[in-house]
């Protein structure tokens, strides 16, 4: 009998699931997967020229390479910053959407990876929607900060449910984490918008989790941003403030400091092939750690001649200050630079100056054939010809 009833359960859910499997059927009739490949590949090969290298016995000598790309890190289509191969496929059938993304690089094997995953009804989606923030990298390299991982880029999103309306997103959200805490929920609010020459953005998002202890503090960050845009110049700025904890007792306890950044960028074109520009930063700004750094600079283009000098201004003490300048000639396919950097040049001792030139020849096919050569003091002497395509 015991026999019997086991039988009848299997054909029971047997029955079950090729009723949902019609059902799971009719619900997508109609709705025809689409799927779009791109491909983006590099490949540069380099022939260095050490002449400040060392020996086996660590004896100044000169060394010689040939190989694929200095760093050996692909990570994008443009000639000389990485050699490899990327296929990306998009996948959407009716409101999913999705990709595959398959990279080859210099470890001889194909990395798989999903994109995000998102299912969009309208006005709702879910899933792997991301984060509504956006401040943390609004103007002048505010995402440079590193000092606190990516803490302050907002709460990190794998899950969430997204109501859009106009310029206004609303989420709940969470981390998909193994970890400690690993229950954690809160919302982003993000708002964008536009009148005439101003656009703006807002957005905070509030987090807390059932695994920490009963009076940690809740992980909250607030940011705005405005840009203004006139026919001479456009100019954009912005301010976030973010909790985070700095140390593993604080961890521990939930316990978290406050911290704020800002940043702002000013650029003008008073006359034709002039342009200037002014930005600024401290990504630190509660805090006094000399953080706040300025950078000025201008470009003139007369012909196939563009003139570029900077000067980067730091509040540290005796350190960080840096000019720049630049020549670029440009004549069709053929291109050549020179320019020089002069490191810490308020501090007792300034660097030696570092100076660069090369010269390169691009093809009707895009091959890149260049020449650059850099050096600086009694440290470094190095030549290195190359030849890049990439698309």
């Amino acid at each position: 009998m015991k026999a019997i009833k086991i039988a009848s359960g299997v054909a029971v859910s047997a029955l079950a699931l090729a009723i949902s499997a019609q059902a799971n059927a009719a619900a997508h009739e109609g709705a025809a997967t689409e799927t779009e490949w791109s491909f983006t590949g590099s490949m540069e090969a380099v022939y260095l020229i050490d002449l400040k290298g060392t020996d086996a016995n660590g004896d100044e000598a000169t060394v010689m390479d040939v190989d694929l790309d200095e760093e050996d890190d692909f990570d994008s289509g443009d000639a000389g910053d990485g050699w490899g191969l990327e296929a990306n496929m998009s996948i959407v059938h009716g409101p999913f959407s999705s990709g595959l993304i398959f990279t080859a690089d210099d470890t001889n094997t194909v990395a798989v990876e999903a994109d995000d995953i998102v299912i969009t009804d309208g006005a709702i989606s879910f899933g792997q929607v991301g984060s509504v923030i956006t401040t943390h990298e609004y103007t002048y390299d505010m995402d440079d900060s590193t000092a606190l991982g990516d803490v302050d880029e907002g709460a990190p999103v794998d899950a969430a449910i997204r109501y859009t309306m106009d310029g206004l997103k609303v989420q709940v959200e969470g981390q998909n984490d193994s970890t400690t805490p690993a229950t954690d929920y809160g919302i982003g609010v993000a708002y964008e918008g536009s009148a005439d020459a101003i656009s703006y953005v807002a957005d905070a998002n509030v987090r807390v989790s059932d695994q920490s202890p009963d009076d940690a503090d809740a992980y909250t960050y607030v940011g705005a941003g405005v840009t203004y845009t006139a026919d001479m110049f456009t100019a954009s700025a912005a301010f976030n403030t973010y909790n985070a904890p700095t140390t593993a007792a604080q961890v521990a306890s939930g316990e978290k400091e406050a911290f704020s950044e800002y940043g702002f960028e000013l650029t003008t074109t008073p006359v034709e092939n002039l342009s200037a520009y002014l930005k600024g930063q401290d990504l630190d700004a509660g805090n006094d750690t000399d953080s706040m750094q300025l950078l000025a600079g201008v470009s003139y283009t007369a012909g196939m001649i563009t003139v570029t000098g900077e000067y980067l201004y730091t509040a540290a003490e005796s350190a960080g200050d840096e000019i720049f300048g630049e020549v670029v000639y440009t004549d069709g396919p053929l291109s050549a630079y020179g320019d020089v950097t002069l490191g810490n040049i308020d501090a007792d001792t300034a660097d030696d100056a570092q100076i660069g030139a090369g010269v390169s020849y691009t093809k009707d096919n895009g091959v890149k054939y260049a020449a650059d050569y850099d050096m600086q003091g009694d440290t470094q002497s190095e030549f290195k010809l190359s030849a890049a395509y990439a698309f």
